[in-house]
Formats: C-alpha cells, structure tokens, sequence
C-alpha cells in the first residue's frame, strides 16, 4: 500500500505514525501511573476508614467498651462523618459464621448508591475491586478481622477515581487529537517545501523526456543531498546532450558518406555500363575503338576498386579496433615512402631531414598508407617538378612528421576540411586524377586510430604542410 503513495504521503504519514505511538505511549504510561495513584490513595482510605466503620456499626449493633486501633486522634474522629470518607462507603460486619449482622453507608445526605456484591469469604487484610449490585459501580474493598472472630468490611466506591481516569483518558484524547492535527499540518507543509527541489527535478527530466535536452535542473546547497542529486543530473544530462549530439552529428555524416559514396560509385559504373554498351550493339566494331573501350572499362574498373578499398579501410577504421602494434622504426618507414614516392616521380626532388632511428609501437601497414597518401597527395595538387619536403622529430614521448610541399597551397577557409571524407576542392581537385576526397580522410582516421592527431596549414612563404604527431609509445589500459 505505501509503495502506491507518493514519497511526501509516506514521510508524513511515518511522521505521524511515530509521533502518534510515542504519544499513545506516554498518554498510557501516564494513564496507568495515575490510575495506580487513585487506587493506592483509595486502599489507604479504607484502610484508614476501617476504625471508624467499626465503630459506627458497634454503635448499631450496642457493642460498648471495644478498643480500635487507629483513629482520628480521639473518640470523636472515629466518627465516620469526620474520617473524610468518600459519599456512598459502605461498611458491613459478618459473624464469625458469614452471617451479616450489620451495616452501614456514608451517604451525607446523598441519594444512596448501589451497594457492593461483596464475595461469600473475604481474607483478613485483603483488598480487591468488585461491581455493585447492579450498574456500573465499582467498589474497592477492605477486610479485618476483629478478635472475637467477626470481619468488618469496608467498600469505598470508585466512582471518583473512575469520573477522573475517564477525564484523564478524554485530556489525553483531546491532546493526542490536536497535537497529531497540528503536526499533520505542519508536516505536510514542511514536507512539501522541503520536496518542492525534487519535484523541479521531476518535472525537468518529463521535459527533458519530451525532447528538450536543453533543460538542467535548478541547483541548490551542493551540501544537501538534493543538491548533490541536482548536481549529478546535470552532470549526467550534460553528457546525455552530448552523446545526442553526436549520435545526431554522426547520423548526418553517415547520411553525407552514403550519399557521396552512392554519386563516387555512380560515375566508373554508368562509364563501364555505357561502353559495354557501345561493345554490346557493335557501336564500337573498329580495333582501335574496341581497345579504347575496353581500356575505359579497366581504367574505371580499377579506380572503382581503388575506391572500394578506400571505403573497407575507413570501415574498419570506424570499427574502432585497437591496431595491431609492433615495434619500428619511424625513419625508415619515412626512407621507403620517399624512395617509392621518387620511383613513381623520379623528376620531383623529395628529401628527408637527416635523423636518427626513432623507435615507436604502431600498425606499420597503417602508417605506411598514412605517409604515401600525404606524398600522393603534394604530387597530386602541385605542379610537376615541385620538391617536397619531409621532416622528422623526436621528444620523450612524441614523434612529429611533417610534408612540406611548395605548391599553390590548400585552399581558404577551414584546413581541417581537408580531412573529411569525400572533400574536394573545385579549384583543384577533379575526378581526372583518380582521387575521391578519401586520401586524407584515412590518414585522420588511421592517425587518430593511434591515439595521434593530424594538422594542415598554408606556412610562409608558400605551399601546403602537413603534420603528424604520434606517440612513441601505447597509451597504457
């Protein structure tokens, strides 16, 4: 049943629950120390009555010359007028027998109350409660046994204790009652105040639920745990944002990747649909016609290859496998890009900065394809005959290569542009060249697989330049 109730219904319901058994607790104790008093204050009245009692029913039954213990200091205090007795005592005397031989009743001149059904045989010095003889009365009674073996019985009624137990009982209600309301009411305004920070935490994540990630709760008291609450789900929200903007950034480049892929892929295939046609209905029937269609064909078949792999190598670099890493040498992965380079344009002067080995752990096949797509790239988009230039550093823990070509340089606006897949420069690059704007999109991915980063920028004079940093050692997991 709690589990239905709302996290302000339970404190204030346990709230009242504890205040309410710790009143009742205190309310019974009291009522118990209290009925515990009257009794014993009405034991000691019959106890103290019973001189007089005895002598006032010797009176009725002519009994002279007895001595009784006790007394009011004299003969005239055992009068029973003058022992203070409550309205309605009753006093009795037995035979030795059981037989009644007398009684009496305190009235002063009140109505008669109902006399007590007192029990066959009563103890001497005994004390019990019994029920008057119809009602509710109840009486409290006190035998003594005389010398000649008669009891005298002394009933006091309780009616005054009863009359005060129950106002004390209809006090204790009254308090309980009002006291409960009061804190009901305090407990629920406190509670609700109190509560107020959570319930803006609530209605923000249903507004963040509905698709405004914007939202952040309000902070408080980082002390309080509310405020640490507060602080936590903005933390986490922030993140949350985070990841939806990224989720979002990636969906679109995604989107972007399989559009311009799909258009990459369009133009080889409508040129060998469009010559095999051409071969297919004997447009093409001379031999000099044939060979250039089919020297077409190839040339688009294997630049569709090429850029089939140039996807299968960003797909599993997207992958974001951990690179299989062995130890190597850095210059000398930079002598062989150049001297392939050289080899492809023997008239281009391409040197390396004399250095050192550079020892590093890395994916060789990885960082070879990083450096001959940056050497493809300066002999791509700079004239025929421009040097390049290649450099090499080393510090404790970062190796940095830069290419240096002096060509027209890279284009205005953003450099990093450059990296992102399918870019193109329309001053620039074209299709002619093979190229598909992946060439430097892998080097990123292939750096950034290394824990590396990669830079582009126009240096003075002139040119374009490259620059790769790499760590020379894993990052340790």
């Amino acid at each position: 049943m709690l589990g239905a109730m709302t996290l302000r219904t339970r404190l204030v319901a346990l709230l009242i629950v504890l205040a309410a058994s710790g009143m009742l607790l205190l309310g019974g104790v009291t009522y118990m120390s209290q009925r515990s008093f009257q009794n014993a204050r009405v034991d000691d009245q019959a106890r103290s009555a019973e001189p007089a009692i005895a002598r006032a029913l010797d009176t009725e039954l002519g009994i002279t010359g007895r001595s009784y213990g006790g007394g009011g200091g004299g003969g005239g205090g055992l009068r029973p007028e003058n022992a203070n007795l409550p309205s309605g005592t009753y006093g009795q005397r037995r035979s030795a027998s059981g037989a009644v031989l007398a009684t009496t009743t305190i009235s002063y001149g009140d109505q008669a109350l109902p006399a007590p059904a007192l029990p066959a045989r009563l103890a001497d010095g005994s004390l019990s409660t019994v029920k008057a003889v119809s009602g509710s009365l109840r009486y409290r009674v006190s035998a003594d046994v005389q010398p000649d073996g008669s009891t005298t019985i002394v009933a006091v009624p309780l009616a005054g204790v009863d009359a005060a137990l129950h106002r004390l009982l209809l006090v204790e209600a009254a308090v309980i009652g009002g006291v409960l309301l009061v804190l009901l009411v305090l407990a629920g305004v406190l509670v609700r105040i109190e509560l107020r920070p959570l319930r803006r935490i609530a209605q923000t994540a249903d507004a963040i639920a509905a698709g405004e990630l914007s939202r952040r709760v309000e902070t408080t008291d980082p002390r309080t745990e509310v405020g640490r609450l507060g602080d936590a789900l903005n933390g986490m929200l922030g993140r949350l944002e985070h990841a939806f903007d990224e989720r979002e950034a990636s969906e679109a480049r995604l989107r972007a990747f399989l559009s311009d892929a799909s258009h990459e892929l369009r133009t080889p295939l409508a040129s060998i649909r469009g010559y095999s046609e051409l071969y297919r209905i004997g447009a093409a029937r001379e031999p000099a016609e044939v060979e250039r269609a089919m020297d077409r064909i190839e040339a688009e078949s294997a630049r569709m290859g090429g850029l089939v792999d140039d996807l299968l190598t960003l797909a599993r670099v997207d992958e974001v496998r951990e690179p299989a890493r062995e130890p190597l040498d850095l210059r000398e992965l930079l002598e062989d890009a150049r001297d392939d380079a050289r080899a492809a344009a023997p008239e281009r002067r391409i040197t390396l900065n004399p250095t050192g080995p550079v020892a590093i752990e890395a994916d060789g096949d990885a960082l070879r394809r990083v450096f001959a797509n940056l050497l493809r790239n300066a002999m791509v988009h700079t004239p025929a005959g421009t040097p390049i230039e290649l450099s090499l550093e080393a510090t404790e823990a970062w190796a940095t290569v830069a290419v240096r070509d002096h060509g027209p340089g890279l284009p205005p606006g953003d450099p990093t542009a450059v990296f992102e897949r399918f870019w193109r420069d329309s001053a620039s690059r074209g299709r002619d060249d093979g190229g598909a704007g992946l060439g430097l999109a892998i080097v990123a991915a292939l750096v950034n697989a290394h824990g590396g980063r990669v830079d582009a920028e126009n240096p003075a004079p002139g040119g374009a330049l490259f620059t790769v940093h790499l760590p020379l050692h894993p990052p340790s997991t």
